[in-house]
């Protein structure tokens, strides 16, 4: 844990060993650690230095754990310099690179990332780049690292302040596992609309950088380009919220529960949504792990509940009573 701090094993042992003892001789330090003395030796030079021990006057010589929320405090701090130094480095360094290449020219401002991996792993580093806003149009294939992770934008934004917004093809919620997968990501604070086909694959990491398919089959992603500030990328930018304001919320509003007419469970406040997203009885079926009879009953339970004569007057019915809001996709 403390690896962050350039601590490295030896020394983490050795240091939680002091916060959990008044002080400590090297030989005893070497026992309850289980560590060469010479190894143990050179972890405790490195611990004083950093300021998180310090010897106590007397021998054998014994060594005690300074305050820890003081004293880790100070390396962090001092961690956090270092990382404005080589950030600032780094963009010196791009600007050399640039300079070297002609300036900012056409050819600069398109990056070709080629492999699956290099793929996955310039996905996951967009997410991580966005301070603000992650966007996306989801659509399959899917990058995976090698290791077979999945580029998420949720798990690569949890516990950061940034919104995620992301769109969807209605085909693609007829894929195995993708409905509910979308549910999680909803949980986890995404922001998720639909529409009728999605026109491409797209990421966008704030104004920044944006990455497109050029090479994929249905079932892999082999060539993306990665897109920086440019004319292109401002593009790619009112495209997203283009079809961000045509597209369908995918999670219904909060549902009445009050009255005559509330829900009888959760399953049918999904069924109603699912609906409402256009998805057949047989997509419903398979995404809810029920029968398809079962929704078919389902369905016209709340067909002749809502009074209804089809499926879009259903959805319409739906909303008009209260079991699931869906936003004006215009503004009107």
């Amino acid at each position: 844990m403390l690896e962050v701090l350039g601590l490295d094993e030896r020394a983490e042992a050795a240091y939680l060993a002091l916060v959990d003892s008044r002080s400590l001789t090297v030989a005893e330090l070497a026992e309850r650690t289980r560590t060469e003395r010479f190894d143990l030796e050179s972890a405790l030079v490195r611990l004083e230095d950093g300021g998180l021990v310090a010897r106590v006057p007397g021998r054998p010589a014994r060594y005690t754990a300074l305050p820890p929320e003081h004293a880790v405090e100070v390396l962090l701090l001092a961690r956090e310099r270092d990382i404005r130094r080589v950030r600032a480095l780094a963009q010196r360094l791009g600007e050399r690179h640039q300079r070297a290449r002609g300036g900012r020219g056409s050819a600069s401002l398109i990056e070709v990332i080629s492999g699956a991996e290099g793929v996955a792993r310039c996905g996951e580093q967009l997410f991580r780049r966005a301070e603000r806003e992650i966007r996306g149009i989801d659509a399959p294939p899917y990058a995976a690292a090698g290791d077979g992770s999945r580029v998420n934008s949720v798990v690569n934004i949890t516990g950061r302040q940034v919104r995620s917004r992301f769109i969807h093809g209605r085909d693609s919620l007829f894929l195995p596992g993708v409905v509910g997968r979308i549910e999680r990501d909803v949980a986890g604070g995404e922001e998720v609309r639909v529409v009728p086909r999605a026109p491409m694959k797209l990421l966008l990491a704030d104004d920044q950088a944006g990455l497109i398919p050029l090479v994929s089959t249905p079932e892999v992603l082999d060539t993306c380009v990665l897109v920086h500030p440019s004319s292109l990328l401002d593009a790619l930018s009112v495209l997203f919220e283009t079809l961000w304001q045509q597209a369908q919320p995918f999670v219904p509003g909060p549902t009445e529960r009050d009255g005559p007419d509330a829900f009888l469970s959760e399953e049918e406040r999904r069924i109603v949504s699912l609906l409402g997203l256009g998805l057949p009885d047989e997509a419903i079926a398979r995404h809810l792990g029920i029968g398809h009879r079962t929704v078919q009953r389902r369905v016209q339970a709340l067909l002749v509940r809502l009074g209804a004569a089809s499926r879009f007057q259903a959805g319409v019915l739906a909303a008009r009573r209260g079991w699931w809001t869906p936003d004006d996709p215009l503004g009107a």
